[in-house]
């Protein structure tokens, strides 16, 4: 064959080669795009079809409504930001989608600190300065018969009067090698700590709305106010402290503005306490334990008698393997490798519990506690209920004093260990209540008020709905 046939027979090869790789990828392309237009058009289904979720169990809040339209609210630009951050906030399994970019985000971080103290950062933190607060407590005390000075008041009696100072136990926590930041969570010693921010002015704004409850209330009815500190406040290693805004800090400026509300001093109470289980390690909120100490701080400034946690008051029940909001948050290991124990007081004296909507009606008879062995691992915490309710809690205690709480989902474990303190009792959720709150204290007959909310409540946004229930 001629060399002039050779290269032409190599040349059709070619071509039939190139053809042939034409077509594949002409198909590849058009699979490509068909492929693409599928993920998208099923992608744009999904989300707009699709049932979407209304609550978050992991962080424990009602997610995001659609909003009603109104001409104002459509020009002011709030009707169409509030439209973006209902499809935002609501993903359909918003829950599996959020696991799985907190999954991904493990996979990177940035370093904070130097050496052995370095840490990985994790989402957008801050870092706040405090200075540190000494804090003693002064306490007067009247006795009878002692050898100190003694001052004569009759033939047989005789009164003392003697001032003694007690120092809070130490508050310090050693430093750490290493830890983990996610999402404004330190996760360290095997324990979840959030990042708290300060709030000041918000505090403030508490402080003035309770004030305005008491004047509103009058002197026939007690307010309190117990700002319940986190365990950022007990657990924050040394090395780390100057990642969070001072709790105690905060709580004092609240005080500081209260006038005729009695504040309930939990931060010094549970410091005596730090070392037994007063808080969950995979969980925001206080273990049953914290909220009894607390419970009982109250009860000391309330006047009323506290049952001792024993087994002649109560059944001292216990949940393994829980694994709660904290590790939804960070999804790390640590947390998930590391379960705790969940224990919680039923009391044995009877009561009668009437659950109703936010609108204190549709009332529905039902037990105390909820049976938690039905529970998921992560949802132990809801054995004290949900928060979208008002729950009365009728007891055997007949002194005539009638409790209302209002609370964030920190004060739904105060109710249990209260029911040996008050003959009634009303637990509200502030964030869900749909009436007037003075007239709904006045209608209960309420001799005393309790607002138990956590330091993101009273010095964040929930602070609001304080003032809003008043007033609306």
């Amino acid at each position: 064959m001629s060399e002039e046939n050779v290269n032409s027979v190599e040349n059709k090869k070619i071509d039939k080669k190139s053809r042939r790789r034409l077509i594949i990828e002409s198909r590849i392309a058009v699979l490509n795009i068909l492929l693409v237009s599928v993920i998208i058009v099923g992608g744009f289904g999904y989300l707009l079809f699709f049932k979407r979720d209304t609550i978050s169990k992991e962080e424990n809040r009602k997610l995001a409504t659609f909003p009603k339209f109104t001409l104002e609210s459509y020009f002011n630009g709030e009707y169409t930001e509030a439209v973006a951050n209902f499809y935002d906030d609501t993903v359909p399994n918003r829950s599996f989608f959020k696991n799985k970019v907190a999954f991904l985000r493990s996979l990177k971080g940035k370093s904070y600190g130097d050496g052995d103290d370095n840490i990985v950062f994790y989402g957008p933190g801050v870092v706040i300065e405090d200075e540190p607060v000494v804090t003693t407590i002064t306490t007067t005390s009247t006795t009878a018969d002692t050898n100190i000075t003694q001052t004569t008041v009759s033939e047989n009696t005789t009164t003392v009067a003697t001032t003694t100072t007690t120092t809070v136990p130490d508050n310090f926590n050693p430093p750490v090698d290493n830890g983990m930041i996610s999402n404004n969570i330190v996760v360290v010693n095997n324990r979840g700590l959030m990042l708290y921010g300060g709030g000041k002015k918000n505090g403030q704004e508490y402080a003035n709305s309770l004030n305005e409850y008491k004047k509103a209330l009058g002197e026939g009815v007690n307010v309190y106010s117990m700002v319940c500190p986190t365990s950022v406040s007990y657990y924050m290693p040394e090395n780390y402290a100057h990642l969070t805004a001072s709790e105690e800090d905060n709580i004092n400026n609240i005080n500081s503005f209260l006038s005729d509300v009695k504040p309930v001093d939990v931060f010094t109470a549970l410091l005596y306490h730090k070392k037994e289980n007063i808080y969950a390690r995979t969980d925001h909120h206080w273990l049953p334990l914290g909220a009894y100490y607390a419970a009982e701080e109250f009860a000391k400034v309330a006047g009323v008698d506290f049952a001792e946690l024993n087994e002649q008051n109560y059944d001292i029940l216990t949940l393994n393997g829980y694994v709660g909001t904290l590790y939804g948050y960070t999804q790390s290991a640590d947390l998930l490798n590391n379960p705790e124990d969940f224990i919680y007081y039923s009391p044995k004296a009877e009561c009668k519990t009437t659950r109703y909507n936010t609108s204190f009606t549709n009332g529905a008879s039902g037990s105390l506690l909820y049976d938690g062995s039905k529970m998921k691992k992560s949802n132990y915490y809801m054995v004290f209920g949900g928060d979208e309710q008002i729950t009365h809690i009728e007891t055997s205690t007949k002194n005539g004093r009638n409790l209302v709480i209002f609370k964030d989902s920190y004060g739904n474990a105060l109710a249990p260990v209260l029911t040996y303190s008050f003959e009634n009792i009303y637990v509200c959720d502030i964030r869900y209540f749909n009436l007037n709150a003075i007239s709904f204290i006045q209608s209960v007959n309420a001799t005393d008020v309790l607002f138990a909310m956590n330091t993101y409540s009273a010095t964040g946004q929930n602070h609001d709905y304080i003032e809003y229930n008043r007033t609306k």
